[in-house]
């Protein structure tokens, strides 16, 4: 009978436990991945805590542990939601072995979500822009829309193609924080946001492009990663150099000649920002020629 003791039961018990039974052995490899896995999960549960943790401190709460549990509960929560949005972006199987890889990827992205939308809940509470989950799979299908064959699948392991969907990911919430920075009047703040990703996913593409070609074949997906990020770092940079000098530029005129000018920035949609994306084009020129600089003086030695 189901949940009663069952004598007989032992019977296969003590067989199992003979010198003839079968022993489940893990190789080294095994062994390796149940090890890193592991690792990962410490590596991300260390990293929601520092920003629980965080959190609380830039707050100056006193939280004890069941006030922490609950702020850690409406995180997970909010986490949750938001990587289910992503993983469903991505599109990887969760039978893959890619799975874990894009599983821990995106989870570190949506903490970052995570902290932008409190950052700027605090700072400006009245103006900040949060991340719409819908805006996530619009930003990058129209990505998609611009170069289709770039995220075209292939048959095995993390492709290209995820590889280019993890990394516009990854830079979406670093750019919403940029138009929390300075909106630039925008009265479409999503449009500037996707316009901004194109600039950073074209220049990371040609960029990428131009440096592979002086590499092996194997090593294409760790250059592409690393321009996405280079592009996308250079990207916030420029944004806010721009921001501080337009900023300053409003702030010293007459007060009531800046009034007018922004009441004319509102009524036309917003002001230009067209100069932020030729002076990341510039830095990512730099970047490239500073770059190939370092690779001649290191094969001249």
């Amino acid at each position: 009978m189901t949940g009663m003791f069952d004598p007989a039961a032992l019977q296969s018990l003590d067989a199992s436990l003979d010198d003839g039974s079968t022993i489940v052995e893990l190789d080294e490899d095994e062994l390796r991945r149940v090890a890193e896995a592991d690792v990962r999960r410490r590596c991300a549960a260390l990293k929601l805590a520092s920003r629980i943790v965080g959190i609380a401190t830039a707050t100056s709460a006193q939280l004890d542990d069941n006030e922490l549990l609950r702020s850690m509960k409406d995180l997970m929560q909010r986490l949750s939601s938001l990587r289910q949005v992503g993983l469903a972006v991505i599109g990887v199987d969760k039978d893959s072995p890619d799975y874990p890889t894009v599983f821990n990827n995106v989870t570190s992205v949506m903490l970052d979500v995570i902290t932008e939308e409190w950052k700027w809940g605090r700072v400006t509470p009245a103006k900040a822009e949060f991340l719409p989950p819908g805006v996530i799979s619009k930003l990058l299908d129209g990505m998609i829309r611009i170069q289709p064959e770039r995220f075209e699948r292939d048959a095995a392991g993390v492709d290209l193609s995820t590889t280019r969907r993890l990394c516009v990911l990854g830079a979406i919430p670093k750019l919403y924080g940029l138009i929390n920075f300075f909106d630039y009047y925008q009265a479409q703040p999503d449009a500037m946001v996707s316009r901004l990703l194109r600039g950073v996913v074209e220049q990371a593409e040609l960029h990428a492009g131009l440096l592979a070609k002086k590499a092996p074949d194997f090593a294409e997906q760790a250059i592409l990663q690393r321009m996405h990020s280079v592009s996308v770092g250079l990207m916030c940079e420029v944004y806010k150099a721009a921001a501080y000098r337009d900023v300053a530029r409003l702030r010293g005129m007459p007060e009531l000649d800046r009034s007018v000018v922004i009441a004319q920035y509102e009524h036309l949609g917003g002001m230009h920002y067209t100069h932020i994306i030729e002076a990341h084009q510039a830095a990512m020129d730099r970047m490239l020629d500073t770059t190939n600089l370092i690779l001649e003086s290191r094969q001249r030695r």
